[in-house]
């Protein structure tokens, strides 16, 4: 491949091509070559010699593709005496390449197009009609009339479809939409002419539809055509065209404002309550397209339009039955016959709209009424996924990819959306309906072990109306909590799905507190099976965690099993997690003696691996693996076990042995400070001599946390150990979690002066070790830069009289955010500005800050500027109006002092802004001290034009991202 900096000759470019398509080595400095000579001022006239018919296709196709970027990207190097002569030139090509070949028949068109939206406003206001004259058989002999036409609407679906992807700014797009408009007339009679005949051949037919979709898209005017309308249901019944025809025909019922046209959307409905035969038809024939493509239509025209159709039920006793029978059709869409997704895919369409419907209904005025008549429909839909929810048989099933088993369980979760929608409109009907279901589905698997799918489905159903149902509930739930205790447990699904539905009626259970003699012993024995473990641990944590004041009599009980399960190799690392959180919920409610006691049965295990594994030099991957988890089976106790509880308001005043043992235990300290006490114990004996793991430091930090959560300021006693385990901790593997610590440290024990000399040293030696770790390799550090701002940010709003500390240096500080702004990550430089925002907003509060902001302020300014100007990535702009808006409000007059020296500096921020300009961005920065998203839009206007991007796409959607 040759020198990139060759000239932009037709020889050279073909050459260039030649090695784009054929030599993978130089793909990319090919492409490179070509994308310069696109975008120089010769390729409006190269393009036209690599379009001339001799030459090769893909030069050809690149000709083309040239003079349509030219047109929409490079308008403006068009002088506009050559506006007249391009056009001609335009449809000169258009008529030689009439008959193909067929791809760079459309990129001409997209190419005129384009030339056509840039305009139709001034120069060329007639051009859809003048191309209608155009496009006639003796302008092209070589081709057919249907060849012409074909070509014709082609042009002006493109044409629809370019404006619509087209960034123009608002005022332009009316004006360029507008003067389309003006067209309907002719390309609508275009249109239906086409359709009109029926000689005309389906590919000519299909053009015509897909010019009516597009042309839609312009303005609810076109749903006035009423007769296309028809033309355009009779294509359906077409086969070469249906599919076209019913794409058509769904588009223009998604238009955004065709609900201003109702009489329309019941003409369209009354055409499509007749499609009983045409889904027949199809469902016979297995044409999953054609059918998936109707119930398209049908969907999209009933859930756009839902209130109308409610209305016209109540409104239009004669219309009834047509709207019922259209919901009919989407029932029988959502019971289409197969297991999703290896026989059918269909079904999934109709989620959205029984949602949409639920929703109509319950908010209507009338909704009384409307309950009435759809109770049946959601009855039918009901019975319809509990069919549909059901997995195959095992042996079908241990078939299936993993893609497919996922996509079941997504279809499942859909289901379950929608099942309780039904509970949403049927209420009771829905519970009796559920368990007249379950007792079937019961006596099936009984009797029919192998049969366990209905069951499971029925279980899976209540488990997902669990947030619906009232916890008052009283003649249901109670009958489906009992009649557990008759369900087979002999399928892992069915026990799996039972647990679930416990869970997720926990607050319901809390309630009724009689019932769950019921459920703790399905719940414990799930303990003892691996395979079910997920679902028992799961609904463990939700029942003790919402049935608090109910778990006395069965805490011994619970506790046992917890331990037993802890020390046993049934459950995986996660469920001894969850066991924990069932442990320390239970535990709460129980006497201090009885806790301590506990304790000491259950946690000299989980010391003894701390111990073991921490006290090598270099912690093995196995032993990080063990510490983590023992780190994880702490910190979720710390987070549970609290004695000194806030009691229910629903829980009995009385003196109960419940409220005497939390009477006990708030006059005792938590049991969690013994705990943490071991745990630090760990760590003071073995010293610092031990290697720190990233894992191993969010672990402990995790643990911590939620230990300082819980016990706040009774902690305070074992501060000096956690500060220096944190430091440790820091210095050997500097992570997020230590600087969320240090965060909490410092605004937990702000007031408390006799820990505030201890707590500002630590602060200091953090701030100490970042900047040298951060100063050997800035570029690499930007995760540990960006946490560290971050938490600088919280301290200067929340702790700020640690910025006072002798030993923490403002000025380093500052000095490090400003630096922090050159890197090119957005997150970082977000935590930058964020953190510097707030050091200039609160700076009048500290002097030494003061003293910083006065002496480093124009500095930092310079560095705004060159970022907005473009020496840095243009996603990270956004974040600089927060520093200047900090010094519009408290430093005023120095930041109109600081943006002189920049105006009057040649080629500063950039080349592309003179004087004039800057001193207009000035102006606007100056006059902006409230209005941040005014201050953001002009920032983004000024950066644009540093950068030479002003009237580009990307301008475009830089001001479509401020709208």
């Amino acid at each position: 491949m040759g020198d990139l900096n060759k000239q932009f000759t037709v020889e050279n470019i073909e050459q260039t091509l030649h090695h784009f398509y054929h030599n993978a080595e130089s793909q990319a400095q090919a492409n490179q070559f070509l994308i310069l000579a696109q975008c120089s001022p010769e390729a409006w006239q190269f393009a036209w010699d690599l379009l001339h018919p001799s030459k090769p296709s893909e030069v050809q196709f690149f000709g083309a593709n040239t003079l349509h970027l030219k047109i929409s990207k490079q308008w403006d190097e068009l002088p506009p005496d050559h506006y007249g002569p391009l056009r001609d030139r335009l449809l000169a090509a258009l008529f030689t390449y009439t008959c193909g070949p067929k791809v760079i028949l459309t990129r001409l068109c997209i190419a005129m197009s384009s030339f056509i939206i840039q305009t139709i406003t001034e120069f060329w206001p007639t051009a859809v009609t003048d191309l209608t004259s155009a496009f006639q058989p003796q302008n092209i002999p070589n081709a057919s009339p249907q060849q012409i036409a074909h070509v014709l609407l082609e042009l002006l679906t493109i044409l629809s479809e370019e404006f619509q992807t087209t960034h123009l700014n608002a005022a332009r797009a009316a004006k360029v939409k507008n003067a389309l408009r003006s067209s309907l007339d002719l390309v609508m009679d275009l249109v239906q002419s086409v359709l009109s005949k029926t000689s005309a051949p389906a590919d000519l037919c299909e053009m015509s539809l897909k010019c009516y979709s597009s042309w839609a898209l312009l303005g609810p005017a076109i749903l006035e055509y009423k007769s296309l309308l028809l033309l355009t249901f009779d294509s359906v019944y077409r086969d070469e065209v249906s599919q076209t025809a019913l794409e058509t025909l769904s588009n223009i019922a998604n238009h955004p404002e065709s609900s201003k046209y109702p009489t329309f959307i019941l003409e369209m409905i009354d055409h499509i309550s007749n499609f009983d035969v045409l889904l027949k038809r199809s469902s016979q024939e297995y044409d999953v397209d054609k059918c998936n493509s109707i119930y398209g239509l049908i969907i999209a025209v009933s859930e756009n339009h839902c209130q109308l159709l409610l209305n016209t039920v109540l409104d239009k006793p004669e219309k009834k039955d047509t709207i019922l029978k259209i919901i009919g059709f989407i029932l029988q869409c959502s019971s289409t016959p197969g297991q999703y997704p290896i026989d059918e895919i269909c079904s999934e369409q109709a989620f959205g709209f029984w949602y949409t419907l639920q929703d109509a209904i319950v908010s209507h005025q009338r909704f009384e009424s409307l309950l009435l008549i759809f109770h049946s429909i959601f009855q039918s839909l009901l019975d319809a996924y509990l069919v549909k929810l059901r997995y195959p048989p095992e042996c079908d099933y241990k078939q299936w990819k993993s893609d497919e088993k996922e996509s079941f369980r997504c279809y499942r979760q859909d289901i379950g959306d929608s099942i309780m929608y039904c509970y949403n409109i049927l209420r009771h009907a829905a519970l009796a309906n559920l368990m007249a279901h379950l007792q079937i589905a019961t006596t099936v698997a009984i009797s029919n072990p192998s049969q366990w799918q209905y069951l499971e489905a029925c279980l899976f159903a209540f488990k997902e109306i669990s947030e619906s149902v009232a916890i008052n509930e009283s003649q249901f739930i109670p009958a489906f909590i009992d009649h557990l205790k008759n369900i087979p447990l002999q399928h892992i699904r069915i026990i799996s799905s039972a647990m679930e539905a416990i869970g997720a009626f926990a607050e319901w259970i809390n309630v009724h507190p009689e019932v769950l003699g019921c459920v703790i012993p399905l719940l414990l024995m799930g303990l003892q099976n691996a395979e079910v473990a997920v679902s028992a641990t799961f609904a463990l944590k939700d029942i003790t965690r919402d049935c608090y004041s109910s778990m006395r009599p069965f805490a011994e009980q619970i506790l046992c099993a917890c331990l037993e399960s802890l020390k046993g190799n049934v459950l995986k690392s996660r469920e001894k997690v969850r066991v924990m959180a069932t442990v320390g919920r239970v535990l709460s409610i129980m006497p201090y003696s009885f806790i301590m006691e506990y304790l000491e049965l259950l946690l000299p295990s989980v010391f003894d691996q701390l111990q073991q594994h921490f006290c090598s030099k270099e912690i093995s991957a196995n032993s990080a693996i063990i510490i983590v988890f023992n780190l994880r089976l702490l910190s979720m106790l710390f987070s549970t076990l609290d004695t000194h509880y806030q009691k229910e308001s629903t829980e009995d005043d009385s003196e109960t042995e419940s409220n005497q043992i939390r009477e006990s235990n708030l006059k005792l300290p938590q049991p969690s400070l013994c705990v943490l006490e071991k745990l630090l114990a760990i760590f003071t004996s073995i010293g610092n001599d031990w290697d720190v793991n990233e894992q191993i430091a969010e672990g402990l930090c995790d643990a911590l946390k939620r230990a300082i959560s819980m016990l706040s300021e009774s902690c305070k006693p074992f501060l000096p150990t956690m500060l220096n385990l944190l430091l440790h901790l820091y210095k050997q593997s500097p992570h997020q979690s230590v600087l969320d610590m240090t965060k909490q440290f410092l605004i937990l024990f702000l007031n408390n002066e006799d820990v505030k000399p201890a707590l500002s040293d630590f602060f200091a030696k953090i701030c100490d070790h970042t900047i040298q770790l951060s100063m050997k390799d800035f570029r690499e550090s930007t995760n540990v830069i960006e946490s560290f701002l971050q938490v600088l940010e919280q301290i200067i709003k929340r702790a700020i009289v640690f910025f006072k500390v002798e030993a923490v240096n403002p000025l380093v500080l500052f000095q490090f955010g400003v630096a922090a702004l050159n890197l090119p990550e957005k997150p970082t430089v977000k935590a930058a500005s964020g953190f510097l925002a707030e050091f200039i907003t609160h700076s009048r509060e500290v002097p030494n800050m003061l003293n910083v902001v006065n002496s480093q302020g124009e500095m930092l300014i310079r560095q705004v500027m060159k970022v907005i100007g473009g020496d840095s990535p243009r996603s990270i702009v956004e974040y600089m109006p927060d520093i200047l808006m900090a010094f519009n409000k408290k430093y005023f007059d120095n930041l109109c002092r600081w943006l002189v020296p920049f105006t009057q500096e040649d080629g500063f921020p950039s080349p592309k802004v003179n004087q004039r300009q800057k001193e207009e961005f000035a102006r606007q920065v100056l006059k902006e001290r409230t209005n941040k998203r005014r201050l953001k839009e002009t920032v983004t206007e000024f950066s644009l034009l540093c950068r030479g991007l002003i009237g580009t796409e990307y301008a475009a959607q830089s001001y479509q991202s401020l709208s």
